[in-house]
């Protein structure tokens, strides 16, 4: 009986173990839910701190019924810098993109009517994040590089973030 009792306690911690490896652990450092009003010609942003040295992952979703935005994931103070100073009524000579893998148009939701959602892949599954931060999450509501349009006038735009952040902890 004690031979089993001791395998059966191996096999758990194996299981344990091997959980955190495969990015199911980590520990927390950003995590949100909340509702949002993001005003029109603006964005809700949520500064991320650099988690590249221990590496870590990402998972969101955004949720609005009213209307389109867009999600950017800018990667770094200069590609930030861009997106502010065209929020700011500037015109600055690049409107990057973000990152690729995490940047997004919110899209109808086929199963909801007039549902719009930006999501990580998988339906908002966790994403290794392995590039070099700091990043800046945008929920945006403005013309920024003319995807989505929005006067001045539009109404807010209300939202639902869901955002989480984890730090690997091996």
């Amino acid at each position: 009986m004690r031979r089993r009792g001791f395998l059966q306690a191996i096999g758990v911690g194996t299981t344990l173990g091997s959980t955190g490896c495969l990015g199911l652990g980590g520990e927390a450092i950003v995590s949100v839910q909340e509702s949002v009003r993001v005003e029109a010609e603006s964005g809700w942003v949520e500064k991320i701190p650099d988690i590249s040295d221990s590496g870590g992952a990402l998972s969101y979703r955004v949720r609005s019924s009213d209307r389109r935005f867009d999600v950017y994931f800018f990667v770094g103070d200069e590609q930030y810098e861009h997106y502010k100073a065209y929020i700011h009524g500037k015109n600055p000579d690049e409107t990057p993109s973000g990152y690729d893998d995490f940047s997004k148009a919110a899209v109808p939701k086929p199963d909801a009517e007039s549902t719009y959602e930006a999501a990580t892949h998988d339906d908002g599954a966790r994403a290794s994040l392995d590039v070099t931060g700091p990043y800046y999450f945008v929920v945006d509501h403005s013309s920024y590089r003319m995807e989505n349009r929005v006067d001045e006038f539009a109404e807010p735009l209300a939202a639902f973030v869901d955002l989480e952040v984890v730090k690997n902890q091996l």
